[in-house]
């Protein structure tokens, strides 16, 4: 996340999202990458008299209250926003461009759309509150997308794209939502932890593995172990 300033254009700054969403900056500041949503809302709040912000979107998802709260920080800011899909919109992150007054991408990027998913540890109650909770995320990713939809496109027809894990072009995606599309290709799709978790990756981001270096796998343990300290707190 930075501000752009410029004689051209001394109003706008940039926000990028070129990593996995997280729900709580303990996790982003283990993830160079990722952005939490007080990331979001301390970078907003440091803008001042900032006009326009651009946002850069290349993720492969990340935690679904972490991506709803983030798409509503950027819905509440006063000034233009405008999302640039660079080169994949995945899962959670696919809500977060729909934020923005227009959303602007290459017709080869690509959007994904899923049934939102956790791991639930406890006796029945726990896991029946856990499907309460995964619906109701599912039903406000189906509010957004449906809120943003063209062409007479309905919930339900959103909601079949849900179920059956969608990966869409941004060409393809324009029929549905109101996507401009620009020429070009886009940008190399992003490294991320959640492939290996959906179902239908497209070939090209499956064949790109994440090459872990040994500060990677340190970092990864340290993350596990500060999350299970957490939750042993909480």
């Amino acid at each position: 996340m930075r501000i752009k300033d410029s004689e051209e254009q001394p109003d706008n700054a940039e926000l990028y999202f070129y990593g996995d969403i997280c729900s709580d900056t303990w996790e982003s500041k283990w993830s160079p990458e990722g952005k939490a949503p007080q990331d979001v809302s301390d970078f907003l709040h440091s803008l001042d008299s900032k006009k326009r912000i651009d946002v850069y979107i290349n993720s492969g998802g990340g935690d679904v209250f972490g991506g709803i709260a983030i798409y509503n920080i950027l819905s509440r800011y006063p000034g233009e926003t405008v999302a640039h899909i660079d080169g994949i919109a995945a899962s959670i992150a696919g809500i977060i461009p729909f934020a923005c007054d227009k959303v602007i991408a290459k017709s080869s990027a690509q959007i994904m759309l899923h049934k939102p998913w956790a791991f639930c540890v406890g006796n029945a109650d726990d896991m029946k509150k856990c499907i309460e909770s995964l619906n109701t995320c599912e039903k406000s990713i189906i509010d957004i997308y449906t809120e943003h939809a063209i062409n007479g496109t309905t919930s339900e027809k959103i909601k079949s794209m849900i179920d059956r894990e969608t990966w869409l072009t941004c060409g393809e995606a324009q029929q549905y939502f109101n996507i401009g599309i620009e020429n070009g290709e886009p940008a190399q799709a992003c490294v991320s932890d959640f492939y290996d978790k959906y179902r239908s990756v497209p070939e090209n981001l499956s064949q790109n593995p994440k090459i872990e270096n040994e500060a990677e796998r340190k970092r990864k343990l340290q993350l596990e172990l500060d999350c299970l300290k957490f939750n042993k707190e909480r």
